[in-house]
């Protein structure tokens, strides 16, 4: 089971994030608010895996990044479907208890939530991804990509989960 450590959040005046940590099921909610029309949103999502001691004293190991992957949010579940490790959990949170997160380009000014956030127990991933003492972080950017040359982006929200993975009998 994924247990959530701590967060931190960076956000812009026309685009809100709030999120909470939930103890007691080891989950977290957010609530998104867009103010400002958001023409292409785009999720950036990064998976780290931080070392869990150091064996040299002289040499400092770097995070491993399990995870890198930028896509338009309307053509997420295009993309998801594909990754078979993430589709369950991605259902979970944007699809399922009471999430009414938008997809769709544009993204439209509006109040979103998320109100579970949380990898279930029985992903496959985590029984792969499970080491003693091992911390892993999420670092999620939105970025807002500019219709009129497709390239050219700026963050409008960034975020960081850390979670560490533990078993359960």
């Amino acid at each position: 089971m994924m247990k959530p450590l701590n967060f931190s959040l960076w956000d812009t005046p026309n685009y809100g994030l709030v999120m909470k940590m939930h103890e007691r099921n080891n989950s977290l909610s957010s609530v998104t608010t867009v103010r400002k029309e958001v023409p292409i949103p785009l999720w950036h999502l990064v998976l780290l895996q931080h070392p869990s001691r150091r064996r040299s004293s002289t040499r400092v190991e770097l995070p491993r990044t399990l995870y890198n992957s930028t896509v338009k949010t309307c053509e997420f579940w295009k993309y998801i479907r594909r990754v078979n490790a993430w589709n369950n959990a991605a259902k979970l949170m944007l699809s399922g208890a009471g999430s009414n997160m938008s997809l769709a380009c544009p993204l439209k000014p509006g109040v979103y939530t998320m109100n579970v956030i949380q990898i279930p127990p029985d992903t496959a991933i985590l029984k792969f991804m499970y080491q003693p003492n091992t911390v892993y972080s999420v670092r999620g950017t939105v970025y807002s990509l500019n219709p009129k040359d497709g390239i050219s982006r700026h963050p409008v929200c960034r975020y960081e989960v850390n979670a560490t993975i533990y078993k359960t009998c």
